[in-house]
């Protein structure tokens, strides 16, 4: 078993395989794309997350996979196939970076898969993936430290700021007032502000006791989009 499995590691690209090293070799690129699925789901913000990219990427280093497989050495085949997708066209817009750098990534795992550099796809999927959660975790390039953005109509004007000043105080480390705009003279005062929450899930708590003081109303709370994030 040792011996096979060193064989089919080290099998040169390119060379003619037999059905069941293929088969393991697609095994290989499925697993590969499920874990850059899961990456990709714990690295990834609120905004703009898509499940089918998700699934996409598991299927893409398959199917890249199969491509490998039959194209082998054959220059014929890799023109033929190169004329066959330039028939297609595809339309899907791709809204952040991210999703592109995940859907290269899946393609070049299924192509070391499928030409038998197993070992290359499933290191490039573990480091590059863990690279993926650390830059998140870290969220490295930000440069700000804002988790959210609170926007709300004031009712009373300036004389109820202070009690919603105290509730932000409650649930937030700390809040700046980003915008303010007034629809009339005597209508209510739009604020927008942005938040950097005591824990990040207490987000629907703010909401709910602002809006049980009567003094605003239309509050809304969206996560502040990080670079990258539309």
């Amino acid at each position: 078993m040792d011996a096979v499995l060193t064989g089919l590691f080290a099998q040169p690209p390119g060379a003619g395989v037999a059905l069941s090293d293929f088969l393991i070799r697609l095994l290989i690129a499925g697993l590969a794309g499920q874990a850059l699925g899961w990456f990709y789901a714990r690295s990834h913000g609120i905004l703009s997350y898509s499940q089918n990219l998700v699934q996409s990427l598991v299927m893409l280093s398959m199917v890249v996979c199969v491509i490998m497989g039959v194209v082998g050495d054959s220059l014929a085949r890799a023109f033929g196939l190169a004329a066959a997708l330039a028939i297609v066209r595809f339309r899907t817009p791709i809204k952040d970076t991210r999703d592109t750098t995940f859907l290269f990534l899946s393609v070049a795992v299924g192509m070391a898969a499928g030409a038998g550099q197993l070992a290359i796809a499933l290191t490039a999927t573990a480091l590059i993936g863990a690279t993926a959660i650390f830059l998140h975790w870290t969220a490295f390039g930000s440069r700000s430290t804002e988790q959210g953005m609170l926007r709300f109509m004031l009712l009373d004007g300036e004389a109820s700021r202070d009690q919603v000043h105290q509730v932000l105080r409650k649930h937030c480390r700390s809040f700046r007032l980003a915008a303010s705009r007034l629809a009339g003279a005597d209508g209510p005062e739009e604020l927008v502000y942005d938040l950097n929450l005591k824990r990040e899930l207490d987000g629907d708590k703010l909401v709910r006791e602002l809006t049980s003081t009567g003094l605003v109303q239309g509050v809304s709370l969206l996560p502040a989009a990080r670079s990258g994030e539309s």
